[in-house]
């Protein structure tokens, strides 16, 4: 191709891309509806990011998420240091928007010519999700311009047998990976197709690629490697059954991404792209053929339907709508691509105004596009949290976002909360009772979708039956939103009894304690329980609660199936318990709503008693646990390399007890002890456990004794 028919290729490529990116940016200056779930997510983490890009806290940055990589999420945090983070978003956005369309266009030229460049890399652009998804602050749209630009560079390595060209196919790669852990998916037939034809210098391009893109990736991943293929899984199946996704192999769950095509790259790309696989198969483009089938098959076959997971495939799905428009004869082609570029503004402006309007389309069940018109309504998160911040004051405080609305949910209070450097810590609806919980956000109407819905509804009810929990948590506020519905602010202000001593609320308390027990602990023997207290038990202080037992089975009993754990010689003290004295007394009931710490003072565990719980917990049934000298030999049997280790349990600051092993190997290799804290990262539970816990949690020294862990009250560590 000429120098002058490629600049008038990148010419229309990039006047389409301005045009959308002004579209975006229109769109993010006029919508004022909150973040929703994942979107307001991913912005927290940019917030934060901002914050370690200041301070330069690497540390910080490669181990703040669990899953998503800081990639997206730390370029929106840096643009942020310019301009306020919405606008830093919607430009990370509309950036990777115009890195798809550049690395669509390069692809499509590569297999048919700079036409089909320009038709694939306009016609990625336009599809109606691609739109959709460059109006939210997600990672997937950056995910489909490094998968097709993982493509690109893939195949400008000539079979992998270009080292210099397989270094920046490493490089891509690794980026790629630090965009989404699933970018690999992707990206691995294709390339296994090139080094199978690359033959022995195909194979050591790939290695140089693979070691390029470790060295990239690893850092973040490292961390994560032996965590992260239970999380995929959980996503990929369980939170499927959780939301009543249908199951991947029925009909409804094969049918779904084909049914939906037309909704992800409009209706007559969609039947172009039936088309483009007919030509590239009839051309023996295998390479095109194995980006988009290979998967495809491995999302049909995942649980978890979403059009997310299949919005990477769309650059290719792009470049076989071009092959298929390019096969048409010369009068229907040019007719087909009026039609086409009419479409396209049709579905821009329907996605991003809402005109002309949305149908469904019966035979197919879906709406025509995912229409996201701006909404103008403004919804009162900030005014809430600055009355929070003002009830507060400065006091450090936990606040309990009861619904999952999407424009109403923990997840854009959070955010909000981080942006404006407010000092919050915010939880999802609290379970009965509300413990740690000082503030509470209600709603009435939608409270979000139904597999979250019933949680909210049972919190928001236990306030409306108990009247001596209302009591506890009266309303401080209440705010009209835009849906129709009504949110209530409610702040923990427990009221002092009257007319009835100290010792008859002790006694109260106490009894409604040994009751309450039997939801954690059953056959219990030699039940001893201490209350010490003053005068401020009659607002439900306790100085400290002692519990002692000589034997008891632990588990959370309201769960079925939870893991029971045999413990003797229990001794555990509450510091500065906060209870409801209003239901000891009037219910009987025991109620606790915070505490100072908890200490774990004694405890003898015997070690088949151990294996016995450990084989009940989900995530490691097939591990093993004996005893090693004054350790534990830790087996941990999991999806991916088992992990073993000689392990002992130490006292912590920040959880309630810290794992040092030695010993360690990963799939019978033994890890240098370099690297052995970087292994326990993605085993040790206790991190995940101290985060979740609404109050600090200490546990006396442990040690190993013969067939027995034991807890003992030396030196008990004083914290906090």
């Amino acid at each position: 191709m000429s120098q002058g028919g490629r600049r008038r290729d990148w010419a229309l490529v990039g006047a389409g891309f301005l045009a959308l990116a002004m579209v975006v940016g229109v769109w993010a200056a006029i919508d004022r509806r909150p973040p929703e779930w994942d979107h307001a997510n991913h912005l927290e983490r940019a917030v934060l990011c901002a914050r370690d890009l200041r301070t330069g806290d690497v540390r910080a940055i490669l181990e703040r998420s669990s899953f998503y990589p800081p990639l997206v999420p730390c370029l929106a945090g840096a643009t942020s240091m310019a301009m306020p983070m919405e606008a830093a978003a919607a430009l990370t956005m509309a950036a990777f928007l115009g890195l798809g369309m550049a690395a669509v266009y390069l692809l499509g030229r590569s297999m048919a010519g700079g036409p089909a460049g320009v038709a694939a890399a306009l016609l990625f652009g336009t599809g109606p999700f691609v739109v959709f998804s460059s109006l939210r602050f997600q990672l997937d749209l950056p995910l489909a311009a490094m998968v097709a630009l993982g493509l690109v560079s893939l195949r400008a390595t000539e079979d992998l047998t270009r080292p210099g060209k397989a270094l920046a196919f490493g490089l891509v790669c690794g980026l790629g990976m630090l965009t989404k852990p699933t970018f690999g998916l992707y990206i691995v037939a294709p390339a296994a197709l090139l080094m199978a034809r690359g033959r022995r210098r195909g194979a050591m391009g790939a290695a140089l690629a693979v070691l390029v893109a470790g060295a990239v990736s690893l850092p973040w991943f490292g961390l994560r490697l032996f965590g992260l293929g239970a999380q995929l899984d959980a996503r990929a199946f369980a939170q499927a059954a959780e939301s009543g996704h249908p199951e991947a192999l029925s009909l409804a769950g094969l049918a779904f991404y084909p049914r939906m095509l037309g909704h992800q790259v409009g209706l007559g790309a969609a039947v172009l792209v039936v088309a483009g696989l007919a030509a590239a198969a009839a051309r023996r483009q295998w390479f095109l053929l194995a980006a988009v089938a290979a998967p495809f098959v491995v999302v049909e076959l995942i649980r978890n339907k979403n059009l997310r997971y299949t919005l990477p495939l769309l650059g290719a799905a792009a470049v076989l709508a071009a092959l298929g428009l390019g096969a048409l004869p010369g009068g229907a082609r040019r007719v087909a691509a009026g039609v086409l570029v009419v479409l396209g503004l049709a579905q821009v402006s329907a996605v991003a105004t809402g005109v002309p309007p949305n149908f469904w389309i019966a035979g197919l069940g879906y709406w025509w596009v995912p229409a996201s018109p701006p909404a103008r309504a403004e919804w009162p998160h900030s005014q809430i949290l600055a009355l929070i911040d003002r009830d507060r004051r400065g006091a450090p405080a936990t606040v309990s976002v009861v619904p999952n609305f999407d424009r109403f949910s923990v997840s854009n209070f959070r955010y909000y909360a981080a942006r404006d450097g407010l000092d919050l810590r915010f939880v999802r609806a609290w379970e009965d009772p509300p413990l740690g919980v000082e503030y509470m956000v209600l709603k009435t109407g939608d409270v979000g979708p139904a597999w979250t819905a019933e949680k909210a509804r049972r919190a928001a009810a236990r306030l409306a039956a108990d009247p001596h929990l209302a009591r506890a948590f009266p309303v401080i506020g209440e705010f009209r939103l835009p849906d129709g519905s009504t949110a209530t602010i409610r702040a923990r202000r427990v009221p002092a009894v009257t007319g009835i001593p100290p010792p008859a609320v002790a006694a109260a308390i106490e009894a409604g304690l040994r009751r309450r027990l039997h939801e954690v602990a059953r056959d219990v023997e030699g039940l001893a329980i201490r209350l010490l207290h003053d005068e401020g038990i009659l607002s439900g202080r306790v100085r400290r609660a002692e519990i002692r037992t000589a034997s008891a089975a632990l588990a959370e009993y309201a769960r079925p199936g939870a893991a029971r754990l045999r413990v003797r010689d229990l001794g555990v003290t509450l510091d500065d318990l906060l209870v409801n004295p209003w239901s000891a007394l009037a219910e009987g009931r025991f109620d606790p709503l915070d505490a100072g710490r908890v200490r774990l003072e004694t405890a003898t565990v015997t070690l088949p008693d151990l294996q016995a719980f450990v084989a009940g917990l989900k995530r490691f049934q097939r591990s093993t646990v004996r005893a090693d000298g004054d350790a534990l030999a830790i087996t941990v049997r999991q999806a991916g390399p088992d992990v073993s280790a000689r392990v002992r349990l130490l006292p912590a600051t920040d959880r309630p007890i810290v794992l040092e092993a030695e010993r360690v190997r990963v799939g019978g290799v033994p890890v240098p002890g370099a690297l052995v804290n970087w292994v326990l990262r993605g085993v040790d539970p206790f991190p995940r456990i101290a985060s979740r816990l609404p109050f600090p949690v200490e546990v006396g020294t442990v040690t190993v004794d013969g067939q027995a862990l034991r807890i003992s009250r030396e030196h008990v560590s004083e914290r906090r």
